[in-house]
């Protein structure tokens, strides 16, 4: 019977797992610690070949030294991995454990950012690089400016009942250059070379037709006569417009949908109520206030079965945000601008309640995972 490191060599070598000699090199060992730590962690084995042979380490305190004096001086920001050793076949092999970083993105001394594909490294494409300052905090994607747009691409009728709601200042009233002053401040346009057009927060809130620039932004809903993607189809839809609208729409069609069991009470018959309306709203607001908008190839999906509600939304969590962490009101929001405006109109309270009150009213049915770049949330549905 193989042990855990046999077992673990004989995988190969792929996205969590790579393999090294003693003699190995301090530039190329900081290549491995910077793409695991900009991508999901994973585990180096010192003294294994790249065709799996065990070959050991000889000056285990020299393998040591060389580890950690890479990860504090030729990673930058430093990281902290965890050092094993074990014997195999009466040879030495230094296990290198590295987490998911928290304060990405990582990079070598010679400004190389790295993530780890399947069992190799390569540097980050910029739209991968700016998920990695975004989930950093230190560029937000919903201030970006969206060229080619402008004041017209805005709904004046939802501006006009924001201002006045939120502020008693009546859009309506204020004349072009007013305007555009109010919504430059306002982070809902932007200077792109000295002309004003609309940010991503500024379209995705109070957007004509958001969907025209940013089609990303929809949400695909359908409903499934069984378990899996491959039931038969019963419905779907494609849902548009800006975030109060798709927030809106999403909670009636997934009431539309759910079923509606009941019981015999005496001689009445009580519907029950399988998924409160707060706990559907709480869902479809967290999807799209914290999804990834610069994932361009993807968008929220919306999935009734039988036995279960799913909402995938594209954009893994945050750094410092884990699974077990939200579920006690830990947040990191990603997408700062729509936080706010969806504050200010009442969908949020920003105080980070929003998964203990699900968590509360659902119990065990409810569940958080991430599986490649998507977050998802499952209901069960009995």
């Amino acid at each position: 019977m193989m042990c855990d490191l046999e077992q673990l060599i004989a995988q190969g070598e792929h996205a969590s797992l790579e393999f090294k000699l003693e003699d190995v090199r301090p530039e190329s060992l900081a290549k491995e610690l910077v793409a695991f730590s900009n991508t999901l962690g994973g585990t180096l084995l010192i003294g294994v070949a790249d065709n799996s042979a065990i070959l050991g380490v000889t000056d285990k305190a020299a393998i040591e030294q060389r580890v950690l004096n890479v990860a504090r001086h030729n990673v930058v920001p430093a990281i902290n991995p965890n050092l094993f050793w074990q014997t195999l076949d009466d040879k030495d092999i230094c296990q290198v454990k590295v987490g998911k970083g928290t304060a990405k993105p990582y990079q070598t001394l010679d400004g190389k950012f790295l993530i780890r594909v399947g069992s190799t490294n390569r540097q980050a494409t910029m739209e991968e690089l700016s998920r990695l300052f975004q989930a950093a905090g230190l560029i937000h994607f919903d201030i970006s400016p969206v060229q080619q747009t402008g004041l017209r691409d805005l709904d004046e009728a939802k501006l006009q009942a924001y201002w006045q709601t939120s502020y008693q200042i009546d859009f309506d009233s204020l004349d072009n250059h007013e305007r555009t002053n109010l919504l430059l401040n306002a982070d809902l346009l932007a200077l792109h070379e000295t002309v004003p057009v609309c940010t991503v927060g500024g379209l995705l809130m109070f957007g004509k037709q958001p969907q025209r620039r940013l089609p990303q932004s929809a949400i695909q809903f359908a409903v499934f006569d069984g378990l899996d993607l491959t039931a038969p189809l019963l419905d779907k839809k494609e849902l548009s417009g800006a975030l109060p609208d798709l927030i809106d729409n999403g909670a009636a069609l997934i009431r539309l949908f759910l079923p509606n069991p009941s019981t015999i009470n005496g001689l009445r018959r009580q519907e029950q109520d399988l998924m409160p309306p707060s706990v559907i709203r709480e869902v479809l607001v967290n999807a799209v206030c914290h999804r990834d908008y610069s994932i361009s190839q993807r968008r929220i999906q919306i999935f009734l079965f039988r036995d279960r509600l799913e909402v995938r939304s594209p954009g893994r969590l945050p750094n410092t945000l884990t699974l077990q962490k939200i579920r006690f009101g830990n947040s990191a929001p990603r997408n700062l601008l729509l936080l706010k405006y969806l504050d200010n109109m009442r969908y949020i309270d920003g105080l980070g309640r929003g998964v203990p009150l699900m968590i509360r009213a659902l119990g065990e049915r409810l569940s958080f995972a991430e599986t490649g770049e998507i977050f998802s949330v499952v209901i069960r549905l009995g």
